[in-house]
Order: C-alpha cells, then structure tokens, then sequence
C-alpha cells in the first residue's frame, strides 16, 4: 500500500548577510523563521496549537552528495577517446642569440 504524501510549502527568503549582527549559516536562519512563523500564526489564530511542533521541527540539512556521487550522476556520453589528454612531451628548447 502506498503511503500518502503530505502536501508541503516551500518559501524561499534572501536575506542580506550583513543583516545580523552575528553570523548565521542558513540552517540557523530557517530553523529561526520556521518557529518565529510558527508562534505567529498561532496567535493569529491560523494553524491550530497542535500543529506547531510540526511546523517549528527543525529541517533535516540535506546530506551532500559526494564527488563519485556527482560523476555517477552525469551520462554517459561521447567516447573515451573524446576526453583523453593530448601527449605533452613538454616545452622544446629555446635558444638565444
């Protein structure tokens, strides 16, 4: 049986970085905007009080992938010998007069 996928917002921000006075990553400033969103809409009367741990969880960071994941990832195009370094048997030599 398949599970059902719940519906998810995404809300993208630019903030200028010089805009606090101490540096946050961006995980920091999402988690922070999630739960100061949160307690908003809360009082406003929007979501109900239940569903603020849900909406205030912090965000899993996304695991990076690595370089082999990367190159795995592309396709496989053109033949080996496309991409072959040209032979370089270094620079000649250089008289002056």
């Amino acid at each position: 049986m398949l599970k059902q996928q719940e519906a998810r917002m995404r809300i993208v921000m630019e903030i200028p970085e010089d805009a606090f006075r101490t540096p946050k990553t961006p995980q920091q400033v999402a988690d922070e905007m999630r739960q100061a969103a949160a307690v908003f809409w809360v009082a406003r009367g929007d979501v109900a009080p239940e569903a603020v741990n849900d909406i205030a969880r912090p965000s899993v960071p996304e695991k990076e992938g690595t370089l082999m994941d990367l190159l795995l990832s592309m396709p496989d195009v053109g033949d080996d010998v496309d991409f072959e370094r040209p032979v370089d048997y270094g620079r000649p030599d250089v008289e002056f007069d």
